[in-house]
């Protein structure tokens, strides 16, 4: 027994509570094996090409190398009721939805059935991307754990654990009509915790990391909240929200605060690097100098947390540009005078989000620098004693 105890490490604790956490929110959060209630009729399907007639194609004249136009494809059903089945129907491609088929292509089709069980028609969705997306995920951990090993495996399955938190965990808290803001923050605790103790193990370094990590984010929701009011912004601004309003149907969805909480998440992966790379570097400088004071521990950490913070920051802020690439063409396009340009609902939403990430990032530097210096400090000279 003895034994046992002694081959059950605090990380292997961890991971084994992270374990069951993942497979308690992936079985309660209701996404697994759901179909809409709205059409029984109607089922998603993968299917593959056999032969195509491209008579009704040709060349787009405004965008090079798209064709559009109509095709009819004869193909075979790999999954459902009519496994095997062939069907041909007329495939449209447009401009916006330029879904060409080919011969050997699998794409996700729509079949609806009679009464009798019978197919009524076929109609293409998209491609069907899920074998490539499995791999490609799967090669990107692969490549994590033969360059990290040790330390990749932990950073996978830290990795695993946050996307199973987000999508099975603060999802489901949002559908069931509780705060956006509220299970952002969870979730981030829930992360930051997961995370930092699998990588750093249990130690009082992780623990000065989890709550600078905490104070952070939450710092970036506080001043995320306070911009939007003032700048009256609200997540009805963002991009499908309407969509989400009408798709909620009777679900108590609090949309306005979607933005609020998809700047905590963002922010997040940013927040926990640094909170830990400070944590580190104070416990490592205080280890190696056991009489250094929690003056100058803080003042060191606040060293290196600057040189990460100009870098991070602009990380963050090129993050948020990067996806709204679109929207500042479009502004672009529109040519408007300075004084409407700098008043736009879009380019105000999108300076939130930046900013708002940003202000946690930076104020995480003084904090995690201050926790370090204290919690490193007090453990020494429990050491000494």
């Amino acid at each position: 027994m003895s034994k046992l105890r002694s081959a059950i490490t605090p990380r292997i604790l961890v991971l084994f509570v992270g374990f069951l956490f993942c497979v308690a929110v992936v079985l309660t959060s209701g996404f697994l094996g759901q179909t809409r209630e709205d059409d029984s009729f109607v089922t998603t399907q993968r299917a593959r090409v056999l032969s195509v007639d491209n008579g009704g194609m040709s060349s787009d004249p405004m965008v090079d190398g798209m064709i559009i136009g109509r095709q009819i494809l004869e193909v075979e059903i790999l999954t459902g009721n009519h496994v095997g089945r062939h069907v041909r129907y007329e495939n449209t491609a447009s401009r916006f939805f330029n879904i060409v088929g080919q011969e050997g292509m699998e794409l996700l089709v729509q079949v609806r059935e009679n009464s009798d069980g019978s197919i009524a028609f076929v109609a293409t969705l998209g491609h069907s991307r899920a074998p490539f997306m499995y791999i490609f995920v799967g090669l990107f951990l692969l490549v994590l754990i033969a360059v990290g090993r040790l330390k990749g495996l932990y950073s996978a399955l830290s990795l695993v654990f946050t996307i199973t938190t987000v999508v099975f965990f603060m999802i489901p808290m949002i559908l069931q009509g509780q705060s956006p803001v509220l299970a952002a923050i969870i979730t981030s605790v829930l992360t930051a915790v997961f995370s930092i103790l699998i990588v750093s193990d249990v130690k009082p370094k992780g623990f000065a990391a989890i709550l600078g990590t905490f104070a952070g984010v939450l710092l970036a929701g506080v001043v995320s909240v306070f911009a939007g009011r003032v700048a009256h912004i609200s997540g009805m601004h963002l991009e499908h929200a309407e969509e989400v309003f009408f798709q909620a149907r009777e679900l108590s969805i609090n949309i306005p605060q979607l933005l609020f909480a998809g700047i905590i998440i963002s922010s997040l992966g940013a927040v926990i690097d640094i909170a830990m790379s400070i944590s580190s570097v104070v416990f490592e400088i205080k280890d190696v100098n056991p009489t250094i004071g929690i003056k100058e521990l803080y003042k060191r950490g606040m060293n290196v947390g600057r040189d990460i913070m100009g870098t991070m920051s602009n990380t963050l802020i090129l993050a948020f540009a990067g996806g709204s690439i679109t929207v500042m063409v479009i502004i672009a396009l529109y040519r408007l005078p300075y004084i409407h340009f700098i008043n736009l609902n879009l380019l105000a939403l999108e300076v939130v989000q930046g900013i708002s990430a940003s202000f946690g990032l930076v104020l995480t530097v003084p904090v995690t620098a201050v926790l370090a210096a204290v919690m490193a400090s007090g453990l020494n000279k429990k050491k000494n004693i």
